[in-house]
């Protein structure tokens, strides 16, 4: 499997969150899943409305391409801090997947499981709190963690 998440933002952090997630799932869904031939490619799009830009699913049975465009208002992530974006963002993901696998099968593909994959390594992402200490479970929380530091 080929795995990348991409993206186009005008402001807010969203390409900050995007990398960061990429970072750490990319290398594991590539070991994970080597043997599995489909390609996913995640798109982030936070553009300001007027660009009336729409999130879509689409597949290229051609490329064998799975591509997954998720697009937030600017107007909307500006005014959120950080964790906030994270949370949204991770809660997005996760639904705009599960839809994008409703009605695909890939050979050596368990969806569901990828998609446990998926939020168990999101959560074992590492994040260093002003204060000192790392924090996890940041990725595909139930709630907004409100403990921790804004911006981080």
């Amino acid at each position: 499997m080929q795995f990348n998440i991409i993206t186009d933002t005008a402001s807010s952090k969203v390409g900050e969150l995007a990398s960061e997630l990429r970072n750490h799932l990319k290398p594991r869904i590539h070991s994970k899943y080597a043997n599995v031939d489909v390609t996913i490619l995640v798109g982030f799009r936070c553009l300001p409305e007027s660009y009336k830009r729409k999130s879509f699913i689409r597949y290229t049975k051609k490329d064998n391409c799975l591509a997954i465009d998720i697009s937030v208002k600017l107007e909307d992530y500006i005014k959120m801090h950080k964790i906030e974006q994270r949370y949204h963002l991770g809660n997005i993901f996760i639904e705009y997947l599960r839809k994008a696998l409703k009605e695909r099968t890939f050979e050596g593909l368990d969806n569901e499981e990828f998609i446990d994959d998926i939020i168990k390594w999101g959560k074992e992402i590492p994040i260093k709190m002003d204060c000192g200490p790392i924090k996890v479970e940041n990725w595909f929380r139930d709630e907004i963690d409100w403990s921790s530091d804004l911006d981080k």
